[in-house]
C-alpha cells in the first residue's frame, strides 16, 4: 500500500537500499536489474519500436546510423530503411545493394517475419528496376511466408505492392484484383491510404469516376502534413485529379494547390511534379495561361534533382503544352523535343535496369547455392561423424564379445554384426571420398558408380577375412568358455559324495 502512494522510480530506489545494506552483491544486482525494468530502462525493443524510432530520419543520418550500429535488429531495420528512401530517389542501385543487404542480415535470425520482410524490399528493389518477373517471385514469397505466419496485415502490404506492380504495367484489372486481396487481408493506415490511390487511379483509367472519387477519398487520411508529407501531397493530388476528371475545378484547385505546396516546401520532386503538372493542365482548360506556364516551369524545375526520367517527361510534356497555349512555339518545340528525348532514356534506362536487375538475380542465386553448398558441407560431415560413432560402439561391442570371459555369442550373431560393420564403413569411406570423386569424374553418376563399386570390391573380401577371423576366435573362446563350465560342473559334482559320507 506504502508503494501505491511513491512514485514508480522512487519505490524502486527505497527498495534497492534496504536490500543493499542487508543482503549480499548477488542479490543487490538482482534488486537493480528488477528495478532497472520496472522503470522501464530494460526491456527488449521490438522491430515496431526500431522503426518508430527510425522514421522521418534523413538519408544521411540513417547512412551513418547504419555504419556504427552493433546490434543485428538494427542493422536490419536500418537497411530496410534505406530500401524505401531510395526507393523515393529512384537510385535503383543503392535500392538494391540495400535490400540484398537486409537478406543477408536476415538469415542468420532465423526468423519467419523477418525474412518475410526481408524478400519484400527485395521485391521493391527488382520492381524499382522493371524487373517484373523477379519482384513478383520475391512478392509471392514474402507473401508464401507471411500466410505461414497469420500476418495478415504484412500479407496485405504485400499485396498492395503487387497492386502497385500491375497497375505499372497497365493491368488495371490485375491490380484491382490484388487490391481487393489487400483490403480483405486488412492493412495499416498508411498503407491502405496509399492502396486506395492505386484503386482511384485504376477506376479513372476504366473511366468509373464515381468508384474513384470514393477510393480518392478514403485514401485522404492526413490531416496533419508533418506527420506524412509525401503520403499528403499524393492523396491530396489525386483527389484533385478526380475532381478534375469530374469537371468540378474549384474543388480540383483546392486540392492541387494544397498537394503542390506541401511538396514545395518538404522538397519532395515526384508529388510536386505530378500535382504542378496536373494543376497546369486544369489552368490551361480554364483559360488562365500564364498562370499554367508557371505552375508547369514550377513542376519542371522539380525534376532537375531528381534521377527518374519518368518524371522529367510528365514534366517537360506539360511544360511544353504551357508553352503552346502561350503562343511560344519555339519553347513549346524545344520542351517538347525534351519530353521525346526522355522517353527515349526512360526506355534505355528501364533496359539498363533490367540488365542490372539480371545480375542481381545471379549475385542473389550464387549466394543461395553456396548457403545451400555450406549446408550440404555441413551434414556431411555430420554423417561422418555420426558414422564414426557407430563403428565405434559396434567395433567395441565385437571386443568386448571377443574378450569377455563368460559372454557365448553363435556365429549368426557375429555375421549380422559383422555385416552392420561393413555397410556403416561403406558409407563412411563414401562420405568420406565424395567430394573428391565428384570433382575428379566431373559429376558422372556412371563414373561415381564405378567408383564405389571398386570401394566395394575391395572391401567385400577385406570383411570376409576379417569376418572369419573372428568367427575363429570367438569359437577358440566359446570352446574354452564351455571346457571351462564343464570342469567346473564335474568337480561340483565330484565334490559331493565326499560331503555325505563325511556326515
Amino acid at each position: 500500500m506504502i508503494l501505491n502512494t511513491i512514485p514508480r522510480s522512487a519505490a524502486v530506489v527505497t527498495g534497492y537500499r534496504s536490500i543493499r545494506s542487508t543482503a549480499p552483491s548477488f542479490f543487490q544486482a538482482v534488486a537493480l536489474v528488477l528495478g532497472m525494468v520496472a522503470t522501464g530502462q530494460v526491456q527488449a525493443q521490438s522491430f515496431d519500436t526500431i522503426y518508430a524510432r527510425i522514421d522521418g530520419l534523413p538519408l544521411d543520418t540513417v547512412l551513418l546510423r547504419q555504419s556504427t550500429a552493433t546490434d543485428p535488429r538494427w542493422k536490419f531495420a536500418f537497411a530496410t530503411t534505406l530500401v524505401g528512401k531510395y526507393l523515393y530517389l529512384g537510385r535503383q542501385e543503392e535500392c538494391m545493394r540495400a535490400a540484398m543487404r537486409a537478406l543477408e542480415l536476415a538469415e542468420p535470425m532465423k526468423n519467419d517475419t523477418v525474412t518475410a520482410r526481408a524478400h519484400y524490399t527485395l521485391g521493391v528493389a527488382f520492381a524499382l528496376a522493371n524487373d517484373v518477373n523477379a519482384a513478383l517471385q520475391h512478392y509471392n514469397t514474402a507473401l508464401r511466408i507471411n500466410e505461414q505466419t497469420k500476418d495478415s496485415l504484412r500479407m496485405g502490404a504485400v499485396c498492395k505492392e503487387m497492386a502497385v506492380l500491375y497497375n505499372r504495367l497497365g493491368d488495371t484489372q490485375g491490380s484491382l484484383r490484388y487490391m481487393r486481396r489487400a483490403l480483405a487481408y486488412g492493412m495499416k493506415d498508411g498503407v491502405r491510404a496509399r492502396g486506395m490511390t492505386v484503386m482511384a487511379r485504376c477506376y479513372m483509367e476504366l473511366g468509373n469516376l464515381d468508384s474513384a472519387f470514393y477510393c480518392a477519398q478514403l485514401a485522404n487520411v492526413l490531416k496533419e502534413p508533418g506527420k506524412d508529407p509525401y503520403g499528403y501531397s499524393s492523396y491530396q493530388g489525386t483527389l484533385a485529379s478526380v475532381y478534375a476528371a469530374r469537371h468540378e475545378p474549384d474543388l480540383a484547385e483546392t486540392y492541387f494547390k494544397r498537394a503542390v505546396a506541401v511538396a514545395d516546401s518538404f522538397d519532395l520532386p515526384q508529388p510536386l511534379s505530378s500535382a504542378a503538372a496536373g494543376y497546369a493542365k486544369l489552368l490551361m482548360e480554364q483559360g488562365r495561361k500564364e498562370e499554367a506556364l508557371t505552375w508547369a516551369r514550377k513542376g519542371f524545375v522539380a525534376t532537375q534533382g531528381t534521377r527518374q526520367p519518368s518524371f522529367i517527361v510528365k514534366a517537360s510534356s506539360a511544360l511544353a503544352d504551357a508553352f503552346q497555349a502561350n503562343g511560344m512555339t519555339d519553347s513549346a518545340f524545344a520542351y517538347l523535343k525534351l519530353c521525346n528525348a526522355y522517353r527515349d532514356t526512360v526506355t534505355n534506362a528501364q533496359n539498363r535496369g533490367q540488365l542490372q536487375s539480371q545480375l542481381f538475380a545471379q549475385e542473389l542465386k550464387d549466394r543461395e547455392d553456396a548457403k545451400l553448398r555450406e549446408e550440404a558441407t555441413i551434414a556431411r560431415v555430420n554423417n561422418i561423424q555420426f558414422g564414426i560413432i557407430a563403428l565405434i560402439v559396434i567395433t567395441l561391442g565385437i571386443f568386448l564379445l571377443i574378450f569377455s570371459r563368460t559372454a557365448v555369442v553363435g556365429a549368426k550373431a557375429i555375421k549380422n554384426l559383422s555385416l552392420i560393420a561393413l555397410l556403416l564403413f561403406f558409407e563412411f569411406i563414401n562420405l568420406l571420398l565424395h567430394p573428391f570423386l565428384d570433382r575428379i569424374t566431373n559429376h558422372s553418376p556412371i563414373l561415381m558408380l564405378l567408383a564405389m563399386a571398386a570401394i566395394a570390391g575391395l572391401l567385400i573380401p577385406l570383411h570376409h577375412r576379417m569376418e572369419k577371423l573372428i568367427t575363429n576366435m570367438l569359437v577358440s573362446k566359446n570352446n574354452r568358455v564351455r571346457l571351462e563350465a564343464a570342469r567346473r560342473t564335474i568337480e561340483e559334482l565330484e565334490a559331493r559324495p565326499g560331503e555325505g559320507g563325511a556326515r
